[in-house]
């Protein structure tokens, strides 16, 4: 009698485990809490933090807050995310520049590639140099200020610039990989947020992420649209069974209804400038 009540309350207390802390870890994502979100890559005073502070969670460009307005944001229940540049060295970053080696660029044909729009050069995200700079930049900026989180961009370049070439795409992929490995490492609390990439996303970083964010989601390209159809049924079951929250970024009001009618936490914005 004695063995099999022993056995029933540890079959119990087991069950009970299982279900306060699940076998996948994105159960517990914060993200898939968040139901509003802003996006601002400028300088945040006191009267931003207040605006910022309404909403779930903000997206921000750390060089333009201090430690204590990102406190002041997070007092107020907001998530808060920092960016960084995965794939593009951004040239206006003069004192980050300053570390690059000539290695650490990408070179597709013995050349740089330069990205006239960002007025930015690709970077080798295979580099163990140029990712200890990314960790550096993620530990100085983000993690020592405070953030909950790192909005990673630019990785969508490894597949719009080399979506027919996997000998190249590939080994960039397996380099980011080898970058959210190193940043779990150092900072598993931090949330891990990827803005596009999707075939990025599909082959190689979906176990590491938290979220993804789709820019330029616009109801009158995607809903008749094969390609869109496709991304918003993957993104709906990732969501539903990989619990990775989708975030978009709308351009106008129908958009933003059609983005929550799938399930998306949208943003209303009609460009790619957030300032």
């Amino acid at each position: 009698m004695f063995k099999k009540t022993f056995f029933s309350i540890n079959l119990s207390f087991l069950l009970l485990l299982t279900y306060c802390f699940p076998a996948n870890g994105q159960t517990d994502n914060r993200l898939m809490g968040v139901n509003s979100y802003s996006i601002f890559y400028d300088h945040v005073d006191d009267a931003k933090v207040k605006q910022l502070s309404k909403y779930d969670m903000v997206v921000i460009e750390p060089h333009g807050i201090t430690k204590e307005r990102v406190a002041a944001i997070k007092e107020k229940g907001t998530l808060t995310l920092g960016y960084i540049s995965i794939m593009e060295l951004q040239t206006w970053d003069e004192e980050f520049v300053a570390k690059v080696q000539d290695s650490d660029y990408l070179r597709v044909n013995g050349e740089k590639v330069y990205v006239e729009d960002w007025d930015t050069y690709l970077m080798d995200i295979t580099n163990e140099h140029y990712q200890q700079l990314l960790l550096d930049e993620i530990q100085e900026e983000i993690a020592g200020k405070g953030f909950d989180g790192i909005i990673l961009d630019t990785v969508g370049d490894i597949d719009d610039f080399f979506y027919k070439k996997d000998e190249i795409a590939n080994p960039l992929r397996q380099g980011y990989v080898e970058i959210l490995q190193k940043i779990k490492n150092q900072h598993s609390n931090l949330l891990l947020l990827q803005n596009w990439g999707f075939k990025t996303l599909e082959a190689s970083s979906k176990n590491y992420i938290d979220g993804i964010m789709w820019e330029g989601f616009d109801k009158g390209r995607l809903e008749t649209n094969e390609w869109g159809q496709n991304w918003i049924s993957y993104f709906k079951n990732l969501k539903q069974q990989e619990h990775i929250a989708v975030f978009t970024v709308a351009p106008d009001s129908k958009s933003v209804n059609y983005s929550r009618k799938q399930g998306f936490v949208p943003y209303k914005h009609a460009s790619s400038i957030y300032n």
